[in-house]
């Protein structure tokens, strides 16, 4: 086996320019025919749909659902302008997907701005309730909402110390102590007051990486200080860490009507149902626009793992005032990423799950309470391109994928793409910019991320282990981040987590970046791999103005949990052509992810694999109920020894980092199987993987190496990392890599087919499975 060691710089230049005339993941027919056309509108109704009599929203819905069995063209239903004022959550299940291979396509009527909105008007009926203090109330407020927006813009809930800072939303007082077993704050005696309803008051504290909305239960002092304790749902869980974490972390007191005192606070108390603000100047309370949430989730897309909502599209709609008042009743103790641990569910004002095929395109999510776009378990290759998602009280995106994910529940395949996401994190603030779980050959570029007060782009989550967690194959590339991590610690600008093979962090823009006042003693860092990052390679990113002398890092890797065998190239040139395409770019064209994926389970057992050529040899190639009816794989069968039976197939040519993967099943150690040899378009073999005596090899060159040993009987996962700029590759086997920098066969220019099969000379049979060929 080869050393581990670093592929060579500039292996990824050329993948961005070797994208063939393909379709994007997922994407529909480009210039699909239109099947019909309906029109929604705010104050639509009926069932007719036409452009003289829209429907309301769920009316649109139900009309497609007449029309989308056979669909022989896009279904297009036009939202005209204005505000659709929602009072439940619209939903689509399976029945409302195209179909044919066709999508139904929500979109914004040309020239016009439909809003999507979860909230309910707040307008008039204002009275002056304190002249000194210039506080209005209205009356007759009811439920509980944990934001409001005057004229546009969020107002502050009222806290102390006041916000007087945008980016860290400081200012903020500094804890002293934490005694963990008795569950306590320890604080200035002055920072704390005997408030008319302290029960409803929430301790907000930022510990490192945490951000807790700890509601109060009780205090005592004695001379200098005050000994703070908490509600039972969120204080067993508030104090898991030693003391020395809770210890100088920033925090203030929220949610008390004695509080008000800055323009631009709001107080609710739901005891009398009536709601205080104090106007910022030129606010007119009896011609303001005033808005709070009621709904938590706008659009929900959900199907099943056996049947997914699919090949639906929403375009130019503005998502807007989804809330979430789940910590005013539970308290919040929230990890990385606003995930909380005490029990609660953060929504996303747009979620699906289950789904396949969906396209979000030129949308804006803004003022919205919880995450602005949620999606999974189970979104496949779909894309979430040139949206804008500001304003935004947790994650802007979130993609979610268990670890090690079955079929059904992972999300793979899915593009981000040429989006803006800023101020985010607005009221959970280690709320990222996107967040993508257990993701696989996901690819996330071109994005602006700015102004956010912890990560921009997290990859993967909390392994516990040096072993695989299901990741492999994503690319983060060619976006701009900056004056991110403005208020937390043990962060970065791009940050991953956990063992994902063949993942590539690559040219980069990262810059403005700098430890704020209010962060702790971890790290902080432009590319930043945590706890068991592995088989990560960062290339080729422009680090710019970090601040080094207030504690930032250009990059950081936590060797001592578990990070190992990552891959640094070349990331502290200043290169202007990568400062200039990175971000997002006018024109943008989706790029093409998958050239091949054939899983075989379509093909009737016993028949050759469709789309396959056969020859060679007295052997054979049929597809088998194996492992079992539902995932089935192709057994390659030969018992004469004279010649070889290949099993080919070409796909269009890449060139670039390519990836290919396989799984095989050798039934006997002996003999020679092909397991693939990989090809250019002249049939030219660069890359070969064999199965001999009990062993899978490989050439390095002309020279043929082991990687690791094999039993028969046994599946193995295949993945070979090409690069047909230094004519090298790495082979992985079950997400260890096993062989790195090895030299192909042959130079080739490009790679363009697959053969396996049973080499001449030889005998005996082996299956294989899930083949799939990746080159973003």
């Amino acid at each position: 086996m080869k050393k581990i060691g670093k592929l060579r710089q500039g292996t990824l230049l050329a993948a961005a320019a070797a994208i063939v005339a393909c379709c994007p993941i997922g994407a529909p027919p480009a210039e699909a025919a239109i099947q019909a056309t309906y029109y929604a509108s705010p104050a639509g109704s009926g069932s007719t749909c036409s452009a003289a009599s829209p429907c309301s929203l769920v009316g649109a819905r139900d009309k497609v659902r007449t029309a989308n069995d056979a669909m022989t063209g896009d279904i297009v239903v036009y939202l005209r302008g204005g505000t659709y004022d929602l009072s439940a959550t619209l939903t689509l299940g399976s029945a409302d997907s195209g179909t044919g291979g066709y999508a139904v396509k929500w979109t914004a009527y040309p020239g016009e701005t439909p809003v999507l909105s979860g909230g309910r008007s707040l307008g008039g009926s204002w009275t002056l309730h304190d002249a000194a203090q210039q506080i209005y109330k209205r009356s007759g407020v009811s439920g509980e909402f944990r934001q409001l927006v005057v004229n546009g813009e969020p107002a502050v809930r009222a806290r102390t110390p006041n916000l007087t800072d945008a980016d860290t939303m400081g200012d903020y007082y500094t804890t002293i102590s934490a005694d963990t077993t008795a569950k306590t704050y320890k604080i200035h005696k002055a920072e704390i007051s005997t408030w008319s309803d302290p029960s409803r008051v929430e301790m907000v504290v930022q510990p490192h990486w945490y951000h807790n909305r700890l509601r109060l239960d009780a205090f005592t002092t004695d001379a200098d200080y005050a000994y703070v304790s908490f509600q039972s749902a969120e204080s067993g869980s508030a104090f898991a860490k030693s003391a020395s974490f809770y210890t100088g972390n920033a925090y203030h007191f929220e949610n008390a009507y004695e509080m008000l005192d800055a323009a631009g606070e709001w107080y609710l108390d739901t005891s009398a149902d009536t709601l205080y603000y104090k106007p910022r100047s030129g606010e007119n309370l009896s011609t303001a626009t005033v808005v709070a949430p009621t709904l938590d989730v706008l659009v929900q897309m959900t199907g099943m793992a056996t049947s997914p909502v699919h090949d639906i599209a929403w375009s130019g709609v503005t998502f807007r005032h989804a809330g979430w008042s789940g910590p005013s009743s539970s308290g919040l103790v929230a990890t990385q990423g606003a995930s909380p641990i005490n029990g609660l569910t953060v929504p996303g004002a747009v979620q699906a799950a289950y789904a396949e095929r969906l396209s979000l395109e030129s949308n804006t999510f803004e003022l919205l309470g919880g995450t602005g776009l949620k999606l999974g378990y189970g979104l496949k290759s779909s894309q979430i391109v040139g949206n804008t998602l500001r304003e935004i009280a947790a994650n802007g995106i979130e993609l979610r994928s268990p670890k090690n994910a079955s079929d059904g529940n992972r999300s793979e395949n899915v593009l981000i793409g040429n989006n803006t996401i800023s101020r985010v994190g607005r009221n959970y603030s280690n709320g990222i910019g996107i967040l993508a779980h257990f993701v696989r050959d996901t690819l996330i570029e071109h994005n602006d991320l700015y102004d956010l007060p912890y990560m921009g782009i997290q990859l993967g989550n909390q392994a516990g282990c040096n072993c695989n967690i299901g990741m492999s194959g994503n690319m983060i590339r060619y976006n701009d981040l900056h004056d991110v991590m403005q208020l937390h610690d043990d962060g970065g600008a791009i940050y991953t987590l956990g063992r994902q093979p063949g993942t590539y962090l690559y040219r980069n823009y990262i810059h403005s970046l700098a430890k704020s006042e209010y962060a702790m003693s971890y790290p902080l860092a432009g590319l930043y791999m945590d706890n068991y990052s592995e088989f990560v390679t960062a290339q080729d990113n422009v680090l710019s103005a970090i601040d080094t002398a207030s504690g930032a890092s250009l990059t950081y890797e936590q060797t001592g949990i578990g990070a190992q065998n990552n891959q640094w190239i070349n990331n502290a040139a200043q290169t202007q052509s990568i400062k200039d395409n990175a971000g997002v770019q006018p024109g943008y064209t989706q790029p093409v992810i998958i050239r091949l994926a054939d899983d075989f389970d379509d093909g009737a057992t016993e028949d050759p694999p469709p789309g396959w050529t056969i020859g060679g040899g007295s052997g054979s190639a049929t597809i088998a109920d194996v492992p079992g009816s539902g995932d089935k794989s192709v057994y390659v069968a030969k018992s004469d020894a004279a010649g070889s039976t290949l099993v080919s197939r070409t796909h269009p040519a890449t060139s670039g980092i390519v990836t290919v993967e396989a799984r095989v099943r050798a039934e006997q150690t002996g003999g020679w199987k092909m397991a693939p040899y990989i090809t250019d378009s002249s049939g030219t073999t660069a890359v070969s993987v064999i199965l001999e005596n009990g062993y899978i090899k490989t050439y390095d060159g002309p020279t043929l190496v082991n990687a690791q040993a094999f039993s028969a009987g046994t599946w193995y996962k295949l993945r070979v990392v090409l690069d047909t700029n230094t004519d090298q590759f790495d082979l992985y086997v079950d997400g260890v890599r096993r062989i790195t920098d090895a030299d192909f066969r042959s130079a080739v220019s490009n790679i363009a087919g697959l053969r396996l099969g049973i080499g001449a000379g030889h005998t005996g049979g082996f299956h294989f499975d899930d083949i799939k060929v990746v080159a973003p």
